[in-house]
């Protein structure tokens, strides 16, 4: 799969200070001692596999349950002994309904095997905060697995259950990469 992207630049003496500098940025090392940094390196893309609704849902679970339709099998075929890694792309509208007096938040996870994906927030990876306003909201994940059938899922919840989590038009998108 290739994509292209065209994007206009400047043209003249302040072109080239630009590519300098994104070079330079692209270029630097990452500072190790981040706290809570993690990087990873994916290989060539092998697999995609993406799935869109168009319905809205709704839940007032304050524990992760599935959304619905976004369960979805993928089958990671590597060479021996070497590990794949999966990214998942979710987007959507949401909107995050709950009384003015509370501060309430929207929460969402992508789980690989049962697993939370990274970066994963503990339970508290917010997607929106208190808004009757539905708006695009996205996320992305990754993490490293062996060959075979594994299973994905985004996992929502809320953190009152007086609070209204509503999705619509959503993309899931697991890329395998070798």
């Amino acid at each position: 799969m290739s994509t292209t992207h065209r994007t206009r630049c400047p043209t003249g003496a302040g072109f080239a200070a630009v590519a300098i500098l994104a070079t330079t940025t692209i270029l630097m090392p990452i500072p190790a001692a981040q706290a809570g940094l993690s990087v990873r390196t994916c290989g060539p893309a092998i697999n995609s596999v993406v799935t869109t609704q168009n319905n809205l849902t709704t839940t007032s679970s304050a524990s992760f349950v599935d959304l619905p339709g976004a369960v979805q099998n993928i089958s990671v075929q590597l060479s021996a002994g070497t590990l794949g890694c999966v990214k998942v792309v979710f987007t959507a509208e949401a909107a995050c309904l709950g009384s003015a007096a509370g501060g309430n938040i929207c929460f969402i996870q992508a789980l690989l095997d049962d697993v939370p994906m990274q970066p994963q927030g503990g339970g508290r990876q917010a997607f929106i905060s208190q808004d009757v306003t539905a708006s695009a909201h996205a996320y992305e994940w990754v993490r490293r697995v062996g060959e075979g059938n594994h299973v994905v899922r985004i996992q929502q919840r809320v953190g009152d259950t007086n609070t209204v989590f509503e999705i619509d038009d959503w993309t899931f998108d697991i890329q395998i990469y070798d």
